[in-house]
């Protein structure tokens, strides 16, 4: 059974998107959870390193594959991070303007 990274990064995101106060711009969102996501991925690379696997499963441990795995994994962040924010506003926690 595969580790499941990608769901990891998408719920990171969402708590991050959901804990982060006020509503936000997108390309705020976009450029925090590229920086962030990027430190999440090397995180969970590093981390798949030490234990011989791959986050995404992808053949061969190049760095093409770490590539990816980073690309994907920043992705993901940033869909959570996106969806947190939908799920603060919905919630209608007390949002600021």
């Amino acid at each position: 059974m595969a580790f499941p990274w990608g769901l990891i990064v998408v719920l990171i995101g969402i708590a991050y998107g959901y804990f982060t106060p006020g509503r936000q711009s997108k390309m705020a969102i976009l450029k925090r959870g590229l920086l962030w996501g990027l430190v999440i991925a090397i995180v969970f690379a590093v981390l798949g390193y030490f234990f011989d696997v791959d986050p995404l499963g992808l053949a061969g441990a190049g760095f093409v594959s770490l590539f990816i795995s980073f690309v994907v994994l920043t992705l993901l962040f940033i869909l959570g991070v996106w969806l947190g924010d939908l799920i603060e506003g919905r919630t209608g926690r007390g949002r600021s303007v």
